[in-house]
């Protein structure tokens, strides 16, 4: 994977950072692993000090002023991944292709690393995702990405699968503080709160059967929360923590740092989840998963890496033996 910046000395670090998500912040960790050594960073960041804290770089707060600041200090502009681009844009996020571009204008080098581009997204973003493609200054994480761009552009995967986990007796230490032994094969259920109400009774219907299953074969079932709020505007009650207290589950997380987490997947035997960076994280692991393609995010990872596509609990029953059986 290649970062050209230019030789760049002050780099601004633009996405979803500091938000409680731990998938965006495994991308932040991979991608500050890209930046020549040396390089001075500043992140643009929803909790500026928590950034500091997990990646142990400097952070501003995500203002008009702050970003308008880090635009001048800076000599190059990078943009990190995730489901960034898409239908139902952020006003921030819908200015940000215009932004980038009027600053690599002004003479400062622009990347955009490993972007989600998906349908949906506003034909004047798209215009200006695809010239920054165009002039080399834009890769994606996955096929989708690049067909919704409609030109040649570098696929270079999610962020996430490479980033280096941490060590097995860290992640032995995080299982046991959550109470969760692993001493004998561990089912790991990553569950995520969705505005329509019948796919949330499907996803409560199979992680209950899918527990109730692993249980009676010998092995232990734990969930791992990787946000600390829910997606889509839904409240708190809505939080991975919740759903997984709601189904009496053991819970490791959140607010966990990126490596960590990944390792404690690697100590699973298999991983059924919604949150995409559960299924990324156990990809980069080698651990069996099983997932749903609800969102365009995991659909494409799931058709490109293998884990088995899961429409209800029946589906899981049918492929428990052959995705992780204990």
């Amino acid at each position: 994977m290649t970062v050209d910046l230019d030789g760049a000395r002050r780099v601004l670090v633009v996405g979803n950072f500091g938000n409680g998500n731990t998938g965006d912040e495994a991308l932040l960790a991979r991608a500050l692993t890209e930046l020549a050594p040396g390089a001075q960073v500043s992140v643009l960041s929803r909790n500026p000090r928590l950034v500091e804290w997990t990646h142990g770089v400097a952070a501003r707060p995500m203002t008009a002023v702050s970003f308008a600041a880090g635009l001048r200090w800076c000599d190059a502009v990078l943009v990190v991944g995730g489901g960034m681009f898409g239908s139902g844009l952020p006003p921030l996020v819908r200015l940000l292709p215009t932004v980038v571009e009027a600053t690599n204008k002004a003479g400062r080098a622009t990347f955009y690393l490993a972007v989600g581009v998906y349908p949906g997204t506003p034909p004047a973003v798209l215009r200006k995702l695809r010239s920054a493609a165009v002039f080399g200054r834009l890769t994606v994480r996955d096929n989708l990405s690049a067909r919704t761009l409609g030109v040649p552009v570098p696929v270079v995967g999610d962020l996430a699968l490479k980033l280096a986990p941490a060590s097995t007796e860290a992640a032995n230490l995080a299982l046991a503080g959550a109470g969760v032994e692993a001493k004998a094969p561990l089912l790991l259920l990553s569950l995520k709160a969705l505005p329509d109400t019948g796919r949330m009774a499907v996803l409560r219907e199979t992680c209950l059967l899918a527990a109730s299953r692993w249980r009676e074969r010998g092995g232990e079932v734990a969930a791992l929360a990787l946000s600390t709020h829910a997606d889509y505007g839904l409240g708190l009650a809505h939080r991975d923590a919740a759903l997984a207290a709601a189904l009496d589950l053991p819970v490791i997380g959140p607010q966990l740092p990126p490596a960590l987490a990944k390792a404690v997947v690697g100590r699973a035997a298999g991983v059924l989840g919604l949150r995409l960076h559960a299924l990324v994280f156990a990809a980069g692991m080698g651990v069996p998963f099983a997932g749903f393609d609800w969102e365009e995010k995991s659909r494409a990872f799931l058709a490109e890496y293998g884990g088995t596509v899961l429409g209800s609990a029946a589906d899981w029953i049918d492929t428990i033996t052959e995705v992780a059986a204990p």
